[in-house]
């Protein structure tokens, strides 16, 4: 024999309702603040791409011209530096790349706005003027009914906002990545140019 019982309603419920409406909220804002996460990282990139860059202009200020290298070990290392140099500017333009998708404008959802609110609030009111209710029973009501119009439109909002703050943290993350290995390809090839200088495979510059 089937149950009689039957579960409450939200209506029935306010304090749970109270504490969803809370949750939600704070979800919500933590979503919208999080669209921020990417922008507020910019300095880092912008020092560490600098750092790539000093470090760029360094290395091949330090190699010799092709025709000047005479041993062919010198030549051998000359090309494994290049080939760092290129992959690590391929790498820093990837990163460029990567952020300015990451910061490209978003239109993330929000919830109102206030004239919509107030519209909705007023709706309700005129939905409980109940002649028959007491002035505390048609705002306990429009109360209920408005948590759960709020309940709606978080509900409906934030997922949407946390894909978009997940699709932008994403590219962040591969940026960050990237970066990382644009600086190892730009100190492997500092350090083999130094290495083979001292080593004599390189001409000495002239002052």
């Amino acid at each position: 024999m089937a149950s009689d019982t039957t579960p409450p309603s939200q209506s029935d419920t306010p304090e749970t309702e109270a504490l969803l409406l809370a949750t939600f909220a704070e979800l919500y804002r933590h979503e919208v603040g999080a669209q921020e996460d990417v922008h507020r990282s910019l300095p880092f990139f912008g020092t560490a791409l600098g750092i790539v860059v000093t470090a760029l202009a360094y290395t091949a200020g330090r190699l010799p011209r092709w025709p000047d290298i005479a041993a062919s070990e010198g030549r051998a290392f000359f090309c494994l530096a290049g080939v760092f140099l290129g992959l690590a500017v391929l790498a820093a333009l990837c990163v460029l790349i990567l952020l300015a998708m990451a910061t490209k404008r978003r239109d993330y959802e929000r919830i109102g706005p206030e004239p919509a609110l107030r519209s909705r609030v007023a709706e309700l009111r005129a939905l409980h003027n109940d002649p028959a209710l007491s002035e505390g029973e048609r705002d306990q009501r429009t109360t209920s009914d408005l948590r759960q119009v709020l309940l709606d439109s978080y509900a409906a909002a934030t997922p949407l906002n946390r894909d978009l703050n997940r699709y932008r943290h994403g590219l962040r993350a591969k940026a960050s990545v990237l970066l990382v290995i644009s600086l190892n390809l730009v100190l492997a090839a500092t350090i083999i140019t130094f290495v083979v200088d001292k080593l004599g495979y390189f001409p000495k510059a002239t002052p």
